[in-house]
């Protein structure tokens, strides 16, 4: 008779267990959370609502983006639904290609603007050899989340140019009072072409350069908050005092990843200010 009720105790005490944790993550899957990492001198963005994730661009070492995409990802869950690849640079797709060794990447969206690099082949290659499915970026392309969350490229350029920033594609991601303006490494001389960029959040451009950003541009965005992807201590002197007293005129509250690690955005409901969770 012991056993049996110590059986049914533990039985019990297993379903409310089970059941607490089903809330948990049915709770968890309806969150917008958007990750941007600190990965050195470059840029990856993870932005996920449950087990559905979009990665923007990979950083500069793989072992470093898996790391973090570990960090932020379910150990059950690999498979990515879409990799943007904002440009081909090194610092932008160097831990893509060992993202798409060890995670289901099922749709690959980049521009038709190609690299001679090693580091773009082997990612081309990857792509090719698992058969991820390829998406050319056009203005207007829209992704779309379950809780009602959206990304919209809003800038593709098709312009015949060796300046790879110059190709960065530009993506805006809504939810409800929330918004996000992710902009690559795109060039000032780039930034006027861009229609309805206003943003509660920027991520500056080129990780702070001298020559991103202008007031122009913050003068149309109208962002609150700036997040700045960079190294400690770089070689480029990024971000650079010119593009840190634009940022201050203009009264950004400023968050970089040299500085607080990972930044990430965690967005509960439409109608709620998304909370910042520096790491």
């Amino acid at each position: 008779m012991r056993n049996k009720k110590l059986i049914y105790s533990l039985l019990l005490i297993g379903f409310i267990l089970v059941g607490v944790l089903a809330l948990i993550i049915f709770s968890d899957s309806q969150k917008l959370k958007v990750n941007f990492l600190d990965v050195g001198q470059g840029d990856a963005i993870l932005i996920s609502q449950g087990n559905n994730q979009i990665l923007i661009d990979g950083g500069p070492s793989g072992q470093t983006l898996l790391e973090k995409m570990g960090r932020n990802i379910p150990f059950w869950d690999r498979k990515i639904e879409m990799v943007v690849v904002t440009h081909p640079d090194q610092d932008h797709i160097q831990g893509l290609v060992s993202a798409l060794k060890n995670y289901r990447v099922e749709n690959i969206l980049e521009n038709s603007r190609e690299s001679d690099s090693q580091v773009y082949q082997n990612l081309k290659n990857e792509i090719e050899n698992k058969k991820i499915n390829k998406i050319d970026a056009e203005a207007g392309t829209k992704i779309k989340f379950s809780n009602g969350a959206e990304m919209e490229i809003i800038y593709a350029s098709k312009e015949n140019t060796k300046d790879t920033n110059s190709k960065s594609i530009v993506s805006k991601l809504i939810f409800g009072e929330n918004s996000f303006l992710l902009t690559g490494d795109i060039p000032d001389v780039e930034e006027n072409k861009i229609n309805e960029p206003e943003a509660k959040v920027l991520k500056i451009s080129h990780h702070g350069s001298k020559n991103s950003t202008s007031e122009d541009f913050l003068e149309k965005v109208k962002a609150q908050k700036a997040i700045i992807s960079v190294g400690k201590n770089n070689r480029y002197g990024h971000p650079a005092p010119e593009l840190l007293e634009r940022l201050q005129k203009f009264k950004l509250e400023i968050f970089r990843t040299d500085e607080k690690g990972d930044i990430q955005f965690v967005c509960q409901k439409p109608e709620e200010k998304c909370e910042i969770v520096a790491k």
